[in-house]
């Protein structure tokens, strides 16, 4: 296990920098690919509780956020939700495809929890001449927390930090992670125009922000009954397993961003 999770980052982590150093669209195309995979093993758990999303429009809303992401910024995310809403409710109410109110809910909060929160690392690569090493310092700031939380887990891990949900997971693993964020994010030099207090507030910010963006999906996974959404990545499980935490430290960094600019 632990050979395969080391020989998937190994592989995919340069082509994840790759596509954010070619260019926009090559980014937003990346997103895009993400966002539909991520989306496809979520509806896959929400079927598994017996419910009946529609999965083509709920992708579509997903690839919606993206694309107004790109060409409109932050307001044009706005411009995603009433819509999307409404046709969802058009949908339930003419009966195309989704049967239950519960069945429309599930839908429309797929496109919203994966389409709209990944969206987010659009918008932060779109914010100023920055962007993209803004990305890249987020992505460097999760992978460290991931990494460094299981380490100090395995190492020194007693006190569970959310035994119902993530029994694996302590907290003495999640201070190490937090401080690893903070220490890297204080000392990277190519993020000399932060201050030094606003790197720390970083990391502490990722570090705390980040174990939410897990627990999150694990709750979603344990109601589903399923150890790992997918097995896309060997490894890691799935493309919403290994981006769970992106899913909250996008949109938290990219207000945290917007404040320090």
């Amino acid at each position: 296990m632990l050979r395969q999770r080391i020989l998937s980052a190994v592989i995919g982590i340069p082509i994840i920098i790759g596509f954010l150093f070619a260019g926009k669209i090559p980014f937003f195309a990346l997103i895009v690919v993400l966002v539909l995979a991520a989306l496809d093993e979520f509806y896959s758990m929400v079927r598994k509780e017996g419910k009946h999303p529609i999965v083509l429009l709920g992708m579509i809303g997903g690839i919606l956020f993206c694309v107004v992401a790109m060409l409109k910024g932050e307001s044009g995310l706005l411009l995603v939700v009433t819509p999307l809403l409404l046709l969802f409710l058009i949908a339930h109410f003419l009966g195309i495809g989704i049967n239950s109110l519960s069945d429309m809910a599930e839908t429309f909060f797929g496109s919203l929890y994966i389409g709209m929160l990944l969206s987010y690392l659009i918008l932060i690569r779109g914010m100023n001449k920055h962007g993209t090493i803004l990305v890249l310092i987020l992505f460097i700031a999760t992978w460290v927390y991931d990494i460094m939380a299981y380490a100090g887990g395995k190492a020194f891990g007693r006190i569970k930090l959310a035994p119902r949900l993530s029994p694996g997971k302590t907290w003495e693993g999640a201070i190490v992670g937090a401080l690893s964020v903070i220490l890297i994010l204080a000392g990277i030099f190519f993020i000399q125009w932060f201050t030094l207090s606003q790197r720390i507030l970083l990391g502490l910010v990722i570090g705390i922000v980040s174990p939410l963006g897990d627990l999150a999906e694990s709750k979603l996974k344990r109601e589903a009954g399923v150890k790992d959404t997918s097995s896309r990545i060997p490894g890691h499980g799935g493309v919403l397993d290994r981006f769970d935490s992106l899913l909250f430290t996008a949109p938290i960094s990219y207000y945290l961003f917007k404040m320090i600019f």
